[in-house]
């Protein structure tokens, strides 16, 4: 079985595909943007961020990562990239806690610090 991974993330968010992205999180999921209300639901998460997808590259640092059966928690550094130079613009942490849905890992909860632009 696969470990869960960021890189799902950071290729939906690229690729600006909407349903792709909203897969990518649990149907319950919960987002906590920074300085935000909190935001629950896959689909609210889209509404959310679709103003986003596509606009600059999001890469993540998994500092580390724990599988325990069906849940994992991983946390780390982002990056903010811009698409066409791929100059890192900022960076910021973040921390997800994933869990296993039909042998497939969907993000359950995932928080960020607002980034430090460069």
């Amino acid at each position: 079985m696969q470990k869960p991974t960021m890189q799902v993330w950071t290729d939906a968010w690229h690729n600006a595909n909407a349903e792709v992205f909203k897969n990518v999180y649990s149907t319950n999921a919960l987002i906590f943007p920074p300085n935000k209300p909190t935001i629950q639901g896959n689909d609210n998460i889209l509404d959310f961020m679709k103003g986003g997808l596509g606009k600059v590259d999001v890469v993540f640092e998994a500092k580390n990562l724990i599988i325990s059966e069906n849940l994992a928690f991983e946390f780390g550094l982002f990056k903010d990239v811009e698409l066409v130079s791929q100059k890192v613009t900022g960076e910021g942490n973040y921390s997800v806690t994933w869990i296993l849905e039909n042998s497939v890992w969907k993000v359950l909860c995932h928080t960020w610090s607002m980034p430090i632009k460069f």
